[in-house]
């Protein structure tokens, strides 16, 4: 693209003609594309598809706060900030996977596991407790309400079920720090009897 020409379509896609933004997209998506592929680390590679991250880059140029695009002497210069703005979503993106403990890369494994000459989907524990852990809950339970008055066993039952305090406190008619004192006396008496 000659420079009289961007800076034509760079002026009427700042005035808003959605065919201008469109020629822009056109003529500088290879290189939006070129500079993720070139900066994706490949820990991303497998998890993102570098037209993600185009999309991404695009979306910051196009609808800033004011929807505003800044003002470039050249395609040269037009390029340059691309490739910023990109550099900078990647980077952004790798950081928040390796730095939060629930993105952390090295937790990941594959869902296929190749055994010999076939892949098998790898057995993956359930969230759910099992039979045994169940019926261990259950006769826990059973003993902990046992001889309680009635109160006591209503408030057990509902905590149970995870209704909050407040939510006791509105069926039981009994007050919030009554229903906490209850249950933290509770507890240490179990955490003492272990």
């Amino acid at each position: 693209m000659e420079d009289t020409e961007f800076l034509v379509t760079l002026s009427q896609a700042r005035a808003g003609d959605e065919q201008a933004v469109a020629t822009l997209l056109t003529a500088f998506e290879r290189d939006v594309r070129i500079i993720v592929r070139a900066r994706l680390p490949r820990a991303l590679r497998g998890q993102f598809d570098s037209m993600d991250f185009v999309q991404a880059v695009w979306t910051s140029v196009f609808s800033g706060p004011d929807q505003a695009i800044p003002t470039f002497a050249n395609p040269g210069h037009f390029r340059g900030y691309l490739a910023g703005v990109a550099r900078n979503k990647v980077l952004d993106e790798y950081r928040r996977r390796t730095k939060s403990r629930k993105y952390d890369l090295s937790r990941e494994e594959p869902l296929y596991v190749r055994q010999g000459a076939a892949e098998t989907v790898r057995e993956l524990p359930a969230r759910d407790p099992t039979p045994s852990a169940y019926a261990q809950a259950s006769d826990r339970f059973r003993q902990l309400i046992r001889g309680r008055d009635p109160r006591e066993t209503t408030v057990l039952e509902l905590r149970r079920r995870g209704l909050t305090f407040e939510e006791i406190a509105a069926q039981t008619g009994l007050h919030e720090r009554t229903i906490r004192r209850f249950l933290d006396t509770l507890r240490r008496r179990e955490e003492e009897r272990r």
